[in-house]
Formats: C-alpha cells, sequence, structure tokens
C-alpha cells in the first residue's frame, strides 16, 4: 500500500511547481520508509505551495499517525476534493472513519472503492466491510447513539463543524436502524444547527 501511494504521488507532480515538487517526493520518501510525522511536514510544506493533491497525501498520513479525526477534518475539510479523487486516498479516508468509529461512513467509502482499486485494496476494503457488518448486525444500543450525539454536541462547541457533522449523520443513521428511532429527532436538530455543508466538505 505504500508504495501505491508513491507510485499514485508521481502522477501528481509532473503539474506542480518545482519547490513544490520536491517536497511531494520527499514526503513520499519519508511516507514508503514509514517516517510518517517527517512525511507529514514535507506534505503541509507541498500544500502551502499549491501543490495539488496534498493535502489528501497528509490527511493519509495523519491516519498513519493513528489521528484520525484530524485526517478527517483534512479529507472533509474546505479546500478537499470533493469528487475525482484516486481510490487509495479514499480508502485511507475510509480508514480514519473507521477508526474514528464512524462505522457506517467508512462503509459507505468501501463501497466505492473497491471497484475502482486494484486486488489488494479491494481485499482490505472488504475485509473492513465485513468486521463493520458484524459489528453493526444488531440493533445499535441506545447508548450507542447518545454517545454519538454527544460527541457531535463537544465538537460543535469547540468549532469543529466538519467532525461535529459527521458523528450527528452517524448518530442520525444508527437511529434509523432502531425500531424507536431513538435519538434522530436530536441529531436532526443538531445538523440543523451546524448549517449547510460548506464548499469542500464532503
Amino acid at each position: 500500500m505504500l508504495h501505491a501511494a508513491v507510485a499514485l504521488l508521481g502522477l501528481a507532480i509532473t503539474a506542480t511547481a518545482p519547490r513544490a515538487d520536491e517536497h511531494l517526493l520527499a514526503g513520499a520518501r519519508l511516507f514508503r520508509e514509514e517516517k510518517f510525522a517527517e512525511a507529514l511536514v514535507e506534505f503541509r510544506v507541498a500544500e502551502r505551495l499549491g501543490a495539488p493533491g496534498a493535502a489528501g497525501y497528509a490527511a493519509a498520513t495523519l491516519v498513519k499517525l493513528d489521528r484520525p479525526e484530524q485526517a478527517l477534518e483534512a479529507f472533509e475539510g474546505p479546500g478537499a476534493p470533493s469528487s475525482g479523487r484516486a481510490p487509495l486516498l479514499d480508502y485511507f479516508h475510509a480508514l480514519a472513519c473507521y477508526d474514528a468509529r464512524l462505522y457506517l461512513r467508512a462503509d459507505r467509502l468501501l463501497a466505492g472503492v473497491g471497484a475502482r482499486s486494484g486486488p489488494r485494496i479491494a481485499e482490505q476494503a472488504a475485509r473492513v466491510r465485513e468486521d463493520i457488518a458484524a459489528a453493526l448486525a444488531r440493533e445499535p444500543a441506545r447508548e450507542s447513539v447518545d454517545w454519538y450525539l454527544a460527541r457531535c454536541d463537544a465538537l460543535a462547541r469547540d468549532t469543529r463543524p466538519v467532525l461535529a457533522r459527521a458523528y450527528c449523520e452517524e448518530a442520525l443513521a444508527l437511529a434509523g436502524r432502531r425500531a424507536d428511532r431513538h435519538g434522530a429527532a436530536v441529531a436532526r436538530e443538531q445538523l440543523a444547527k451546524l448549517g449547510p455543508v460548506a464548499q469542500g466538505e464532503r
């Protein structure tokens, strides 16, 4: 998977400025060497220099650094591409969701990855989807829905709307899987307070 990320990066480099190219290449090399903290610095510099795609590579690196919520903000925040992204980056986006306990969101992303990726990523995506299906086989507990609602509220108060919306949407989806729809009204109310999705948010 690391080699695939580097190969994808090579496709993006041709259209960027020389200095941005240097930082993208350095980030790719460090990513391949599993020096993720250093790779993140290089990708962030390339992003500031205007390199297209650098934000996505930085987000993937945040997943590797076990910082899924920050990765999710990078994947879905303002400036993030809303379409035409490489399947490998969608896979990392799904992993960020999975690690942040946004399982239904992760499953939706993974459903679109398999058909557009190579056999290795498709197999890994299918395996994660099986884990999600097993975890969600039963009706979600009320306490589970309440946890997502509380997380949404806390993130909204912390002025992190991308994450707040993600947790609220997960709560709403989980509420829809309950016979009594527990929490659905609260989730809709919180989403209304968050307002419309900003350009660049997914």
